[in-house]
Order: structure tokens, then C-alpha cells, then sequence
């Protein structure tokens, strides 16, 4: 088997793996790397101060395969862990794995075959996942059409939805924001990876949408090509729903608003919406676990308090139920605020009851 060494007419991909409390997958998350039916990839596993055995799984895979690269570092989280992978990286072509979650033997392949048949550089290529759970799959799809996209169709189709989309109430954009079933090509990435490592929620979400808006020609599809495993809560970016509307919050607003500003026509008004609709799903994630609807505003109130979230949302360009709740949170109204993330809870599960 011919391995990469800079040279040939194919591209190199580069994998990379944060690795943190993930003793129990790891070795079927690199297994999965390994056993691909392209060979010309380095993988750097990244112990971002794992304290179980990963440590030593990562240095046993790098003694049997010299396209394993491990980096060993002190625990600083998701991101931490991830930007040392990117600026490691040497590939043409960029890709990340959850330690807990493994790949399609042929994602590489695919990948690679359709960066070579597009007929301009793609910047990324977009592809689907299974989320495993204990006795299903349950596919995750883009919604929106398969195909290439140049500038002018990103600017059209998909940009003025990628963050909310406000067609049918406030809803997450038409693109997910995982990393993992992405790949980007390298220049993109390493000028665009998030340098605001005290995210610890949603960590996926800068780097993603700032790729996205920056780049010039994508490819989207449907082929499922990865799994991500549903059944692990202890995993790295497991910690990160911990998180809920503390100071992670405020630093992931700011450092979009930052960085995305004026990068599209709509973006700053979607930069609003997302920032209220994190609220509200922080409220209806209260409104489920909490005892009851006054200990959830209680919880609520502090949350807010502590970020000062409620200073970067405006009312103004928020669709009507959603501006509602902002506003009454805005008027220190947290009970009515609740009970309205409440309805919204009931009228969704009647919905899929209904589906």
C-alpha cells in the first residue's frame, strides 16, 4: 500500500479526531479510518487530557500505521482540541471525526472522487450521516437539493436560510452546522477555524457557517457516509449541553457577530434570530426538565443574568411567537415567557404525533 508523502495526482486528506473520555469507541472510530478504501490520509488524533486509556490507544495506533499522527495536550475542550488538528494538518482536504463515532468505509473515496470530477476547486463537500441510537438509525439529511452550488446559488438558495429560517416560524437554517459530515478544503479551514476556545455549546456552529459564507463553490449530497453515535453521554461534545446559557453563550454570539457581520445580505439579521432562538430552546429545554414552570423561569432569569444574552437580541425581525417570548423576557416577565416556550413544546409533539 502506497502512502502519502506529498507527491502523486490524488489528494491527501487529512482526519482529524479530538479524543476525550472515549476509551470504550475509539479504537472502532480509528478502525473505521484505517479500513478505508482511499489510502492517501494522514489522521491526527488529538488527547486533549483524556483521563482514561485513550492516551495509550492513540500511541498504539500511531506505532502500527505511519499515517497516524497523535498530539497529546492539556484539556482545553472540543474547539482546543480540533484547531490543533487543523493546524497540524497537511491534506489538500480537511475532514473531522467524533471520537465515539466511526465512518463509511468509502467516505474518503468520495470525497476524493468528487473534488476530482468537480470541475472548479470545491471548497467543501457535504455529504449525510445515520445517528445510531441503541436499536435504530435514523438518517440526518441536508435539506436542501443535492448538486453543486457556485457563489451566485449560494448567495440565492442557500445563504439567506443558513443560520434560521423564518419561512415557518423560527427554525434552525436548511445546513447543519456538524463538522463531521463535512469536508473542507485546507486553506479554508485554517483561516477560518474558530479561534474562541471558552465555547463550550454549539461548538460546531462558527466554523461552519464561517467556511460557509466564504466559500465559493460547494458540493452537496445525500450519501450517507457517516455514523454519529447517539448513545454516548459522557464524550467531549457531550460536556458541551452542560453549557446552557452561561458565559459560552455570550462568547459564541459575539464571536460570530464578529466574524460573520456583513459576510451576506441577510446574515445580520439571521445573527438575531439565532441568538433568540437560542434562548427560546434554552427556556423549552428548561420548560422539559425542570419540576415545574416556576422553577424553570427561576433558572431561566439566572441564565440571563449571567450573559446579558437578552443585550444582543432585537424584537425587530423576529417572527411574531418568537418576538413575544423576547419580549416578555425583555420586561423581566419569566413565568409568562415560560408558559409560552411551554405551548410551543405541546403544539410540537402534537405535530409528530400527528406525522
Amino acid at each position: 500500500m502506497k502512502f502519502f508523502e506529498g507527491k502523486g495526482n490524488g489528494k491527501m486528506i487529512s482526519v482529524i479526531v479530538p479524543v476525550y473520555k472515549v476509551e470504550q469507541y475509539l479504537r472502532h472510530c480509528v478502525d473505521s479510518v484505517l479500513a478505508q478504501t482511499y489510502p492517501d490520509f494522514e489522521l491526527l488524533l488529538i488527547d486533549d487530557g483524556s483521563p482514561d486509556g485513550c492516551p495509550g490507544i492513540c500511541d498504539e495506533y500511531a506505532a502500527r500505521d505511519p499515517r497516524v499522527k497523535v498530539i497529546h495536550k492539556e484539556n482545553g475542550g472540543l474547539i482546543s482540541a480540533r484547531n490543533e488538528g487543523i493546524r497540524a494538518a497537511k491534506g489538500d482536504y480537511v475532514c473531522i471525526l467524533d471520537g465515539d463515532d466511526w465512518a463509511d468505509e468509502n467516505v474518503l473515496q468520495f470525497i476524493h472522487d468528487t473534488v476530482e470530477r468537480s470541475p472548479v476547486p470545491l471548497d467543501m463537500v457535504l455529504f449525510a450521516a445515520y445517528n445510531v441510537h441503541e436499536d435504530h438509525l435514523e438518517e440526518t439529511l441536508n435539506e436542501v437539493p443535492e448538486g453543486f452550488y457556485d457563489r451566485e446559488r449560494l448567495e440565492k438558495e442557500i445563504f439567506p436560510y443558513l443560520l434560521t429560517d423564518t419561512r415557518k416560524g423560527l427554525q434552525v437554517g436548511v445546513i447543519q452546522a456538524h463538522t463531521w459530515d463535512k469536508a473542507f478544503r485546507r486553506e479554508l479551514i485554517q483561516e477560518h477555524y474558530t479561534r474562541e476556545e471558552r465555547i463550550r455549546v454549539f461548538t460546531d456552529v462558527p466554523m461552519t457557517y464561517e467556511c460557509l459564507l466564504n466559500a465559493q463553490n460547494v458540493y452537496i449530497c445525500n450519501e450517507r457516509l457517516y455514523m454519529y453515535n447517539k448513545t454516548n453521554e459522557g464524550s467531549i461534545r457531550a460536556v458541551s449541553r452542560e453549557n446552557l446559557l452561561t458565559k459560552s453563550f455570550q462568547y459564541l454570539i459575539l464571536y460570530m457577530r464578529e466574524h460573520m457581520s456583513g459576510l451576506n445580505v441577510s446574515i445580520d439579521r439571521q445573527l438575531n434570530q439565532y441568538a433568540a432562538m437560542l434562548i427560546i430552546r434554552t427556556g423549552k429545554h428548561f420548560a422539559r426538565t425542570d419540576a415545574n414552570l416556576t422553577e424553570a423561569a427561576k433558572h431561566l432569569k439566572e441564565g440571563l443574568a449571567e450573559t446579558d444574552m437578552l443585550s444582543y437580541v432585537s424584537v425587530k425581525g423576529l417572527p411574531k411567537k418568537a418576538g413575544a417570548v423576547i419580549l416578555l423576557l425583555k420586561m423581566r416577565l419569566y413565568l409568562p415567557a415560560m408558559l409560552l416556550c411551554a405551548a410551543r413544546i405541546r403544539q410540537e409533539e402534537n405535530k409528530i404525533r400527528q406525522s
